[in-house]
């Protein structure tokens, strides 16, 4: 028998950048403000794609075309005794749309990158999104990253590597 406070917990997202914002749903988790990215658990009748593009609608109204898997978080959260792991994926083209409040009490928006150190983001990702859109920015955009990200690098179609 699997003791209920050590069970892995499966959660997909999506990190929709747009300029310099990523799309963020504001929630109360334990009686606490919490953000995180757009997402959810995954049904025991779907892939992870699916659930993350479920979720994503669900949550924001918006839909989405191909996604790939942008990083994968391993979490053990001490305060709650969960264990997740969250599988962010990230869209390949651009998400066009505005978000809507689509469930009572999750409020999806769009937050300035130069906000999110000083939001309470759950799970505690907030450094892999800021290294994630500098990649967004390369590879859609054609920008160049920012001097703090420049030690990641593209090395296939769906991966990076730090250098």
């Amino acid at each position: 028998m699997t003791d209920a406070s050590h069970a892995m917990e499966t959660r997909c997202s999506v990190a929709v950048f747009r300029g310099e914002s990523l799309l963020l749903v504001r929630s109360e988790d334990y009686g606490r403000e919490v953000w995180k990215l757009p997402g959810g658990h995954v049904r025991p009748d779907e892939g992870l794609i699916a659930c993350a593009r479920r979720e994503l609608r669900e949550e924001t109204g918006l839909g989405v075309g191909e996604l790939h898997c942008a990083f994968v978080l391993d979490v053990h959260d001490r305060e709650t005794g969960r264990y997740l792991v969250e599988i962010v994926l990230m869209p390949s083209d651009p998400v066009t749309g505005e978000p809507q409040e689509c469930e009572a009490g999750r409020e999806p928006a769009f937050v300035a990158m130069d906000r999110l150190r000083r939001l309470p983001l759950q799970p505690p990702e907030t450094e892999h999104l800021f290294g994630l859109r500098d990649l967004h920015q390369r590879e859609i955009t054609g920008e160049e990253p920012s001097p703090d990200y420049a030690h990641v690098r593209r090395i296939g179609p769906d991966s990076a590597q730090l250098t």
